[in-house]
C-alpha cells in the first residue's frame, strides 16, 4: 500500500513538474508588462451637418431661461457639457414639435470676473455650440467714496464721535 502511495505521489509531481514548462520552448519567460493607464479625453462631439451657434447672457444673480435652439429642426439626441462646471445646470425640455429648447439656470457668481462656458447639442442633423457667459459680481451694498441719497432710521455720526 505505501509503495501504492509513493507512485501516485511521483507521478502527480512529474505531471505537475512538466505542465509548467510554458509549452516546451527554451526561451525564458518574459514579464507581462503592466498597462499604464490612459488618461480620460474630453468629449469633443463630432460635427453633424450645419453647425450653430447662439450666446446667453445671463446676469451676476442666480436666474434660470428657457433658450430656443434656433438651428435645430429636430429633438437632442446629444449633450456635451464641460465636467465640474457646478455653477451651471442645461436641461432639455420635453420636445414634442418644432425647435428644441433648454432651460439654463445659473448660480450667483461671486467672482470678480466674467464667468463663460459652452455646451454642445447634437440633433439628427445638426449641431448647435451653446456658449452661456454670466456677468461680473459687482459687490453689491455701498461704496463709501460715493455713498448713495438712501433715506436710513440709523443715526448718523462724525469723525469727531468716534474719539471722545
Amino acid at each position: 500500500m505505501k509503495t501504492f502511495r509513493y507512485l501516485l505521489f511521483g507521478l502527480v509531481a512529474t505531471l505537475a513538474i512538466t505542465s509548467c514548462g510554458g509549452g516546451g520552448d527554451d526561451a525564458p519567460d518574459t514579464p507581462i508588462p503592466t498597462p499604464t493607464p490612459t488618461p480620460t479625453p474630453t468629449p469633443t462631439p463630432e460635427t453633424k451637418g450645419n453647425f450653430y451657434s447662439l450666446t446667453c447672457s445671463m446676469p451676476a444673480e442666480a436666474s434660470e431661461k428657457t433658450v430656443t435652439l434656433t438651428g435645430l429642426s429636430t429633438a437632442i439626441s446629444r449633450q456635451v457639457q464641460a465636467a465640474g462646471k457646478d455653477w451651471l445646470t442645461v436641461t432639455q425640455v420635453p420636445y414634442t414639435s418644432g425647435t428644441p429648447q433648454v432651460k439654463v439656470a445659473c448660480t450667483q457668481n461671486l467672482q470678480t470676473s466674467q464667468r463663460a462656458m459652452d455646451v454642445v447639442f447634437i440633433a439628427a442633423s445638426d449641431t448647435l455650440l451653446l456658449t452661456v457667459r454670466q456677468a461680473v459680481f459687482t459687490g453689491g451694498g455701498t461704496d463709501v467714496t460715493d455713498p448713495n441719497d438712501t433715506p436710513s432710521d440709523q443715526p448718523a455720526f462724525s469723525r469727531g464721535e468716534l474719539h471722545r
